[in-house]
């Protein structure tokens, strides 16, 4: 799995969410290495080359909220001195660990909690959000069946192009709002199964975190809220809600390698 955040291409191909919580015990990479990253590097990419857990640009916001699974603007109160600081982490993974984000989200919570000494508790909050209805006329996704081909979970962020198989609401849900729109989304629509579909969409200036402006503009598209609705379904409008956060009570920069 590879999630890049640029300019230009965006991929990720993200696994069902698992239930956040703390790290019991010290199970954590064989070995792994935390440097700041080069300040001439501007994205933030996330993989698993050889099968090493490789994350680059990454703040400690960013990182919380991907071993937790949460948005990171679910992550709050990150102490001041590390707000911008952004690292380079590679974690050799224990044998037995699939190289994806699900086998390594285990991993990460025990390194943060060790190397960046991190204690959190979760508090629910009203913040700006998302919810996600069923619209008007009903679903236009088409459901996964038996003999489909077996195909694996995938989304494929292409700039505003998104190729989706065998994604749970819940997926699309979590990618939309880590990589593409600026709050948290609530899904409300009572949507189980995995579905195959295609979105595609005019991308507007605060979208992709800032990038969406320097993204190729189709202006015969439409917005993603009108392409929600005319290609899937659904309806996305903003609220303000309640949605869970986790209060950061303590972290440090990260001790030595």
């Amino acid at each position: 799995m590879r999630l890049a955040i640029s300019a230009g291409l965006l991929a990720v191909a993200l696994s069902a969410a698992a239930a956040a919580q703390q790290p019991a015990g010290s199970a954590g990479f064989e070995a792994a290495t935390i440097n700041p990253t080069d300040p001439a590097f501007g994205g933030i990419v996330v993989g698993f080359p050889g099968g090493v857990f490789s994350a680059r640009g990454f703040t400690l916001r960013d990182l919380v909220a991907l071993a937790y699974e949460v948005d990171n603007r679910q992550v709050v109160e990150i102490p001041k001195a590390l707000e911008s600081e952004r690292y380079d982490i590679r974690g050799k993974l224990p044998e037995g660990v699939q190289p994806n984000p699900a086998g390594a989200r285990k991993l990460l919570q025990s390194l943060l909690a060790e190397r960046f000494q991190l204690k959190f508790h979760k508090e629910t909050r009203e913040m700006p959000v998302y919810v996600m209805t069923v619209a008007k006329g009903g679903s236009k996704l088409k459901a996964r069946k038996e003999g489909d081909g077996g195909e694996p979970a995938s989304m494929l962020f292409r700039g505003a192009t998104v190729p989706g198989r065998n994604v749970s609401i819940q997926m699309l849900a979590e990618g939309l709002q880590k990589l593409v729109l600026d709050r948290p989304i609530l899904d409300k629509t009572g949507i189980t199964g995995n579905y195959d579909f295609d979105l595609t969409w005019r991308p507007e200036a605060n979208q992709f975190g800032g990038r969406g402006g320097t993204l190729p503009p189709d202006l015969d598209k439409p917005d993603i809220f009108t392409a929600m609705q005319e290609q899937l379904g659904l309806k996305l409008e903003p609220q303000k809600g309640p949605a869970e956060v986790l209060v950061v009570e303590r972290a440090e920069k990260p001790s030595e390698n």
